[in-house]
């Protein structure tokens, strides 16, 4: 059985579903995951946009299609821009410098949790006196 891999991911299903067509309309078949959960959550949830998926033999004709009709291809080694921002971010604390970015990233939200408890639990302090 074969496997299925993320193509393109798009913030709004309306873009995922322009190149759904393009792809279909060239003999490829492909689904996008995360459509209906995106628009319902929309605004509230980042669920990760509207996924392309197709089966993995399809890629490379898919990303041929792709490039040839105007889509940016990233390369493999390039990581997403919100990814970029944390890792250029958490570069500058140095005891976090050490990490993969996953830990980074992991280590990141449970320092922001404990300030945000040490700020909750001060402001109590105030408020109760």
């Amino acid at each position: 059985m074969e496997k299925m891999v993320e193509l393109a991911r798009f913030t709004y299903p309306a873009e995922a579903q322009t190149l759904v067509a393009l792809l279909k309309s060239e003999g490829i078949d492909c689904y996008i995951r995360n459509e209906f959960s995106s628009q319902v959550m929309a605004g509230y949830v980042d669920v990760g946009g509207a996924r392309v998926e197709t089966l993995e033999s399809n890629i490379p004709r898919a990303l041929e299609i792709m490039q040839d009709n105007g889509y940016e291809i990233p390369r493999e080694d390039e990581q997403p821009d919100q990814v970029k921002a944390v890792a250029n971010w958490a570069r500058h604390i140095p005891f976090l410098r050490n990490y993969a970015l996953e830990k980074q990233i992991l280590l990141l939200f449970l320092l922001i949790a404990i300030i945000i408890a040490g700020l909750i639990y001060a402001n109590s302090l105030l408020v109760s006196n």
